[in-house]
């Protein structure tokens, strides 16, 4: 079976803050999925919004504030092709249009 990085972006434009209840459901619809697809799902965590970015020897903060996006998690599943993995990760909340999120889904190569 393939693995695929998938990496969650969240989008940085000011939204209103989700209310007690709807965090709820978000949470309970995140357990849920992770629930089904246990099997599917390798490794993942979510992102501290602070960092540091390495580029031609330097070091600077990031990310920037000038940013559309920011990367907020990261999950590894696997599945049999890339149709398989899209299935899985379209039926994540992050996946719904109303999130304003945005999902990339990368092959691994399988070093490891």
């Amino acid at each position: 079976m393939a693995k695929f990085l998938c990496i969650y972006r969240e989008p940085t434009e000011k939204r209103a803050k989700p209310s007690p209840e709807e965090m709820q459901a978000l949470q309970t619809a995140w357990y849920a999925w992770m629930q089904k697809y246990s099997s599917a799902i390798v490794t993942g965590d979510g992102l501290k919004r602070t960092g540091r970015l390495l580029k031609a020897g330097l070091v600077t903060d990031g990310p920037y504030a000038e940013a559309k996006e920011i990367l907020a998690s990261f999950g590894v599943i696997q599945a049999d092709n890339y149709d398989a993995a899209l299935a899985i990760v379209r039926e994540t909340p992050a996946a719904d249009a109303a999130s304003g999120w945005s999902i990339e889904i990368r092959e691994m190569f399988g070093f490891s």
